[in-house]
């Protein structure tokens, strides 16, 4: 019976892990995000695991970055730090981890 117990909760585990890696890598589906507060709002509900993505359009990067100096502010608050970034046409997939 332990066996079993056990065997359901990593099954469970794996699949949520799954889903959060399909979420990532599936990034064609979201919409990038276009402004500051909808930024903020979107990390305040959405970051809570060790590994986080953000799409931001282009539009909000800015010649002297305050925007996304705004943005990082908030995530940096959450206690992540920058992994990297990913260029696409019209926006970038930043990676952040804990």
């Amino acid at each position: 019976m332990k066996k079993n117990v056990l065997l359901l909760l990593m099954i469970v585990a794996f699949s949520c892990n799954l889903k959060k890696t399909e979420k990532i890598e599936n990034t064609e589906s979201l919409k990038p995000i276009t402004t500051i507060e909808s930024a903020k709002i979107f990390i305040k509900q959405n970051f809570k695991s060790n590994e986080e993505t953000l799409l931001i359009s282009d539009e909000l990067n800015d010649p002297v970055g305050m925007n996304m100096s705004i943005i990082g502010n908030e995530i940096l608050g959450l206690g992540y730090n920058v992994n990297g970034f990913e260029q696409k046409k019209g926006y970038r997939i930043y990676k952040f981890k804990k």
